[in-house]
């Protein structure tokens, strides 16, 4: 309640605990309660609004708006392959910049194991759920049956149905492009070449493949001697390789979506000591293989896969539980890594490094251990 003072003719309302702080204490804490509210409308008082790109067909979900805590159900693929590792632990990263805790199961690339990972994140009644699809068909039903319920964000691996909120995703069908047309370039379009991919009617697999062959099929004069899938295994890649060294005598380039299996090939080319066969050799940034394409000189392209795609999965859902508009496609944008560049990607040589990504966008406390 309000005091009446009479001061120098004048009736004042104030409060004496706000007469004494004085017209500067008011307007620092009017600017004070400014700053909160807008930090409130943006963030939803769960730390800093997260940065959405205005790209293409924009989602409302002002419905799913909610204020944390929040949590998150992570419905992995699989922690198989390092790039898989390498992602979860960027999630970790960025969820540490929010009140927001994750739960997360790993499907060790069982369809069935995760259907039954998503029913029991539902179960949870998580606030957004995001799905590393184990296959680009098989999981639609329970991805429609979960967009029922929660905001959905597909990560990385594409998915056939559209019943999600949205997909933080990267161009995979870019990256067989560009891989595809740096070997047509170097054998002059016209050659033997071997293709290794990953896993077989995965997401990811099935647009490198669909990149590789919108540039082959510009090429009659290269012939593919086979298509294997390694999942992406370098120990695969390598069993394969020597299987394929002696199938054909005559092979003249390796066109590999990554270089997890592809240093398993290099293993098995330098054993049989055909290296100076191969004129071009493909793959991404995982470190062994920039480090072999470094220490060879061997002749190619490096197409970035970037596991920061996994950070922005987490930043899509908590943006979402912000009640931004987000894009439908959220991409990464793939980069090219140029021979002469490789020197600056390398990490430091410490035990487990041979298997990082993109690790220098990563604070040193959140990169994997060996």
């Amino acid at each position: 309640m309000s005091r009446f003072h009479w001061r120098r003719g004048e009736l004042e309302t104030h409060p004496p605990k706000l007469r004494r702080l004085g017209w500067m204490g008011l307007l620092c804490l009017l600017v004070a309660a400014v700053v909160a509210a807008q930090s409130g409308a943006a963030g939803g008082g769960g730390g800093p609004p997260i940065a959405v790109p205005k790209a293409g067909q924009m989602v409302s979900t002002a419905q799913f708006k909610k204020a944390p805590p929040w949590t998150i159900g992570y419905a992995d693929s699989s922690l198989s392959n390092s790039w898989r590792v390498f992602a979860w632990q960027y999630m970790q990263y960025e969820a540490s910049k929010y009140p927001v805790k994750i739960i997360h199961t790993n499907a060790n690339d069982s369809i069935p194991k995760q259907v039954s990972d998503i029913q029991n994140l539902l179960s949870k009644h998580v606030n957004c759920l995001i799905v590393s699809a184990t296959s680009d068909k098989a999981l639609n039903p329970i991805i429609q049956v979960a967009s029922k319920q929660v905001p959905v964000v597909i990560q990385e691996r594409s998915v056939t149905t559209t019943d999600y909120t949205s997909f933080a995703a990267l161009d995979a069908v870019e990256m067989g492009r560009l891989q595809a047309d740096a070997v047509a370039k170097a054998l002059h379009g016209k050659g033997n070449i071997v293709i290794l991919e990953g896993v077989a009617g995965s997401g990811p697999v099935d647009q490198s493949l669909e990149g590789m062959h919108s540039v082959l099929k510009k090429y009659p004069g290269i012939k593919v001697l086979t298509t294997q899938y390694t999942n992406w295994s370098a120990a695969t890649g390598k069993t394969d390789m020597q299987n394929d060294l002696t199938a054909f005598k005559k092979i003249d380039g390796i066109l590999s979506d990554s270089g997890l299996q592809q240093q398993g090939a290099f293993e098995a080319v330098q054993a049989a000591g055909r290296l100076k066969e191969i004129k071009v050799w493909t793959g991404d940034d995982v470190q062994v293989w920039l480090r072999t394409v470094h220490q060879y000189h061997l002749p190619g392209v490096v197409v970035d896969r970037p596991t920061l795609v996994a950070e922005t999965s987490v930043k899509d859902c908590i943006a979402i539980l912000q009640g931004q508009s987000v894009p439908k496609l959220w991409q990464t944008v793939n980069q090219v890594i140029p021979a002469g560049s490789i020197s600056k990607y390398l990490a430091p040589n410490t035990p487990g490094s041979d298997q990082w990504w993109d690790w220098w966008d990563m604070p040193a406390k959140w990169r994997p251990k060996a």
